[in-house]
Order: C-alpha cells, then sequence, then structure tokens
C-alpha cells in the first residue's frame, strides 16, 4: 500500500511540477549508458549508493527496511545490516569516510516533518554513533503542502563537512546546508548558496582527489539529468557554473549516483512499480 501511495505521490508531483514550473527550453549533451545490471527486488527503491571495502552499498527509502544491502558488480547481494533501534522515515542518500556511514533521513515530501536527521553509523561494526538532529533556519510553517524548499536527497561528504543539496519544488533551484559531521547535537541550517539547475534534485556524491561534484536530477516530463561541478571546493561556491547532461532513459527514477572517474558514474534507479532496479555505467565524453 505504502508504495502504491510514493508511486501516486510521484506521478501527482510530476504533474504539479509539470503545469507550474514554466521551464524554459534547454540543449543538452548526452551521457551514454555503458552497462545496465539489474538489481534485486529487495532493494526495489534503492535512494542512495556508497562503495565501501570493494562492495556497493544502498538502501531503500520511505517505508522500507532500516537496513543497508551490500551488493557486488554483479547485482548480487552479499549481505544485509539491519541499523539497530532506526527508523526509516525517508532515507534518501548514504556517504561515508574511513570511520562512519552517514544515511540521510532528510525526505520530506511534503515540508511537514519536524524529525529530519543524518544517522552515524559506524563502519566498524555498523552500531550507531548518533544522529545529527536538523532543521531550516528559514522555515516558518510544517503544514503539509506539495510546492515547498525544504526537501533533501543528495548527500556528500565536503572537507570536514556533511553537505546536503535540496529538492526544491517551489523554484526548482538547489540550496547547499552544511553541516559539522563531528557532532552529535541538533544543527539549523543555513542555505550556503542557491543553484538555479531548473530540476529535483535526488543524489550527489563529490570526489576530493578530483574536486568533482556529481548530481542527478528529474524535470516535469520525467527526463533523468546529470549534472558536474568541476573544481568545487567551499572558497569559490559562488563561482561554480555546473555542467548539465541528459540521461538516456525512460520510466526511470534515478535517486543515487557514484563517481568512478572523472569522465563515468554509477547511478540506480528504483523500479517504478513496473520491474526492477537497476543500476547503470554510464559516461560522459
Amino acid at each position: 500500500m505504502f508504495k502504491l501511495m510514493k508511486r501516486c505521490y510521484f506521478i501527482l508531483s510530476l504533474i504539479i511540477f509539470s503545469c507550474s514550473s514554466g521551464q524554459e527550453k534547454e540543449d543538452y549533451e548526452n551521457a551514454v549508458i555503458l552497462e545496465t545490471i539489474v538489481l534485486p527486488k529487495i532493494i526495489n527503491e534503492t535512494s542512495g549508493l556508497e562503495i565501501l571495502d570493494n562492495q556497493f552499498i544502498t538502501h531503500n527509502d520511505s517505508g522500507g527496511d532500516p537496513s543497508l544491502y551490500m551488493f557486488n558488480e554483479a547485482g548480487e547481494i552479499i549481505q544485509t545490516v539491519e541499523i539497530i533501534n532506526q527508523s526509516n522515515n525517508d532515507w534518501e542518500d548514504i556517504t561515508a569516510d574511513e570511520n562512519y556511514i552517514f544515511i540521510a533521513d532528510t525526505g520530506n515530501n511534503f515540508g511537514n516533518r519536524d524529525n529530519l536527521n543524518i544517522i552515524k553509523v559506524k563502519t566498524s561494526d555498523f552500531s550507531v554513533e548518533g544522529k545529527i538532529d536538523i532543521s531550516y533556519e528559514d522555515q516558518q510553517t510544517f503544514l503539509p503542502r506539495p510546492k515547498h524548499k525544504y526537501d533533501a536527497e543528495a548527500l556528500f561528504l565536503i572537507e570536514d563537512k556533511i553537505a546536503i543539496l535540496s529538492k526544491d519544488r517551489s523554484e526548482l533551484f538547489t540550496d547547499l546546508y552544511l553541516i559539522d559531521k563531528q557532532s552529535n547535537s541538533k544543527q539549523v541550517l543555513e542555505s550556503k548558496i542557491t543553484y538555479n539547475v531548473n530540476s529535483l534534485i535526488t543524489g550527489g556524491d563529490y570526489n576530493k582527489d578530483m574536486s568533482l561534484l556529481a548530481l542527478v536530477s528529474y524535470n516535469s516530463k520525467g527526463s533523468q539529468f546529470l549534472i558536474l561541478f568541476e573544481d568545487f571546493n567551499l572558497e569559490t561556491l559562488a563561482e561554480k557554473k555546473f555542467r548539465k547532461l541528459k540521461i538516456p532513459l525512460e520510466r526511470a527514477q534515478i535517486e543515487a549516483i557514484k563517481i568512478i572517474d572523472d569522465k563515468t558514474f554509477w547511478i540506480t534507479s528504483e523500479d517504478e512499480g513496473v520491474g526492477s532496479p537497476y543500476m547503470y555505467k554510464i559516461k560522459v565524453e
């Protein structure tokens, strides 16, 4: 039942988005799909992607079990780890350093959640170190509504910060927020920069060695995009321009991305209620 409600909400949001966005026509380069991997149905709502110890890690989003799923490049589940004493309110992305896995329980479709948080899980034994509760400085109301800017589905680490990027249904922008990853106390988020991506951001990854930020998003027509910020760092946020490419997939709901190199990326897509979830290897020229 919950999956049907989620699917209906996605369709409704596309209709509202299409009727009210007023998007200008844009021309895009196309990314190329190099490989397609069918994923098990147990991760049919795969919503984040990380690599740890040469294994992929993903999770389902709202309504799923509070579990992490490890799988190999053939799409075979190797291990399932339940995150004890946690709830999957709406897990939307995942990232990791050498000590911790960070899970973004930040999905907020209707803008009415007051329990947003980042879960800190030890990489050594998958026990929970704590949670970082977050709220938005400028949010004045928690009444449910379809168009707002207080949803976030992209999470990545940069320097000593956790960064999240908003999924803004009201303006089609994305706001960057920074979180102190060392603290377990509640943090009130203030936007550091706003980018006019003209789409809804659903996943992100950052590679510090390449200074590359990669995002995935979609528009009112259901088109899927790869957005690349090169030479990305916290000192020059206002100077950053991005490259936006169309991902040639139909009937997809891409929600996660992992950088392979500066031209190649892994992305995952939910099953959309019509088949299986997939992982794709894509490339840009």
